[in-house]
């Protein structure tokens, strides 16, 4: 009944005051002898419309408004609001697996390096591998972007969602709540533990050939930790996302608090906000040629931890989210 009116404190206080009388209302009928269904009945066809009730709450000024709160938000229904969580789901995996076969792309030119292969087919097939790794990643990365885009038009100032939308997104939210958090945990575990064949076999025999295969364990470790990363961050920025389209200006439903986390990062210095907006693709670029330069596929990998802190501390020293002081 309130959906559609501005979170001010004259309408939290008529919210409050309505649901004071219906209980009490309803009190009464019981005592009266009316069941409980009866009761409730009764009550919601004597208060359940905020016309007739507009005088006596003192609201009726704001209930004749035109588009009183409504600020022209688009209300999105609720089978678009589950379609686009079904895409965010999808996404979110070809994402991860996207960055997966990224990380793992030189795998084929470090064990035919390491097995002595260095003749024609051997190097052609380590970097058929390591293209066709490249190409797969690209691929899953813009076939998942163009398939989000058509919900791109989900913003906190332009669309809403009723309240029976928001509770289905938010217990599907909570259902997923603990496998979001077991797969970052696994992600954790094999950051942790992922140097540890590499120094096993290091320590056993240290031949080359045994510590490539190490090198390469390791990049696949290293890689399905950063797909279970992914795939459980965009599945929670995804539900954040669609809780933070009713705002703390909308009565309906529950707004998220932590828009302010998952806002984006602009930068002031337009030389720094140039710089960042082509800075990962740089990065694959300079990997790619120090890797074929040196042919040392098996420390070049180190560039990507490196870039991360190094994006990090770019963001914490010039970025500010939108919307917010630095």
């Amino acid at each position: 009944m309130f959906a559609r009116l501005p979170n001010t404190q004259e309408v939290i206080r008529a919210k409050c005051e309505l649901g004071q009388m219906m209980e009490d209302k309803y009190s009464e009928l019981v005592q009266d002898g009316k069941s409980e269904n009866e009761a409730i009945a009764q009550v919601i066809a004597e208060f359940g419309n905020l016309d007739e009730l507009g005088d006596t709450l003192g609201i009726s000024h704001l209930l004749h408004q035109d588009n009183a709160g409504n600020d022209g938000d688009r209300e999105v229904s609720m089978e678009e609001v589950q379609s686009c969580l079904d895409d965010c789901a999808h996404d979110s995996l070809l994402h991860g697996l996207g960055s997966m076969f990224a990380i793992i792309s030189p795998c084929g030119i470090i064990l035919t390096q390491a097995f002595g292969w260095t003749s024609g087919p051997g190097i052609a097939t380590g970097l058929l591998f390591l293209f066709a790794m490249i190409a797969a990643c690209i691929g899953l990365h813009v076939y998942a972007s163009l398939q989000m885009k058509k919900w791109a038009f989900f913003k906190p100032e332009s669309c809403s969602i009723d309240y029976g939308t928001v509770s289905m997104v938010d217990e599907q939210h909570r259902n997923m709540h603990d496998a979001l958090i077991l797969q970052r945990t696994l992600a954790i575990i094999l950051y942790c533990t992922c140097y540890i064949p590499l120094s096993l076999l290091a320590v056993a025999s240290g031949k080359g050939y045994e510590l490539a295969i190490g090198v390469v364990i390791l990049l696949l470790m290293v890689g399905a930790a950063t797909c279970l990363l992914t795939v459980s961050t965009s599945r929670e920025n995804g539900y954040r996302r669609l809780l933070s389209l009713n705002n703390k200006q909308r009565m309906e439903g529950r707004y998220s608090g932590s828009r302010e986390t998952s806002s984006p990062v602009k930068y002031t210095n337009q030389t720094i906000a140039a710089v960042m907006s082509v800075f990962w693709p740089t990065v694959v670029c300079i990997y790619l040629i120090l890797s074929f330069l040196t042919f040392s596929w098996g420390i070049s990998w180190l560039i990507f931890p490196v870039a991360v802190v190094i994006e990090c501390l770019i963001k914490a020293l010039f970025g500010e989210k939108e919307g917010n002081e630095k």
